[in-house]
């Protein structure tokens, strides 16, 4: 009988497939799991979702951007400079995965986007 995995072993779950990651790096490794955009909140810019497909069912999958915000080590910084003239304005289109080259508050939580875009895939 195959061993039971309790809930809080688990990093994710699919909710179409059941398919379990035990951890983010198996996640993050997996080829089936791919980025596929960004939904900026704001308010509180760590609970933006980082969105994903999981190939192998075809359903999207959702995470708070805090998840993964230990990845990035560099600056933050404390302007927001979300609709000036400098602005490219990615956080606003939720398929855009490009970091930002300002130093606008956003910035990091787009760089975190693209750390995990960019992860190494061995599964």
């Amino acid at each position: 009988m195959p061993e039971k995995i309790n809930d809080k072993d688990i990093f994710k779950k699919c909710p179409l497939c059941s398919h379990i990651w035990v951890s983010r790096e198996a996640f993050l490794s997996d080829s089936k799991i791919s980025v596929i955009g960004y939904q900026v909140h704001f308010e509180e810019l760590e609970a933006g979702l980082f969105y994903f497909n999981h190939d192998e069912c075809g359903t999207t999958l959702a995470l708070k951007a805090i998840v993964f915000k230990d990845l990035y080590d560099g600056p933050i910084f404390e302007e927001r400079l979300t609709g000036s003239e400098t602005c490219p304005g990615y956080c606003l289109k939720k398929s855009e995965l490009r970091p930002c080259p300002n130093k606008c508050e956003c910035a990091y939580v787009r760089e975190i986007l693209h750390i995990v875009k960019n992860w190494p895939k061995t599964s």
